[in-house]
């Protein structure tokens, strides 16, 4: 488990005092984009399982496909394809905010990441 940075911390917080359009599976610091999912450090994860360690804050997961990327309030969300809804409170300080940008470049150009069975 990493600690949050004090500025990460201020955004988690933010985050969490924000009311979103749909339940949060997770709040996400340090994000970045890689292959059509986020890998970060996760925060008050729905199915956190501390007997496991699984989901449970500070560890890095990574999401399943990001198929929507959006903005509400001054955060991102990603809503994926196994249903979650990931909130961003913060991005990797060298390509995560980067990355963000050109997945959006890449979900906007037609390309659908989904796999077959959705469509």
């Amino acid at each position: 488990m990493r600690p949050v940075p004090a500025t990460d911390e201020q955004l988690l917080n933010e985050a969490l005092a924000y009311t979103f359009s749909k339940p949060v599976t997770a709040y996400l610091t340090e994000a970045r984009i890689i292959a059509c999912c986020c890998i970060a450090l996760t925060h008050r994860h729905i199915r956190a399982a501390p007997v496991w360690e699984r989901f449970t804050d500070g560890h890095l997961i990574r999401t399943s496909v990001i198929l929507r990327v959006a903005q509400e309030g001054e955060f991102w969300v990603f809503h994926t394809y196994s249903g979650s809804f990931y909130v961003i409170a913060s991005f990797r300080a060298d390509d995560g905010y980067q990355s963000l940008m050109e997945y959006r470049v890449f979900l906007t150009s037609g390309y659908h990441p989904a796999p077959d069975r959705l469509h």
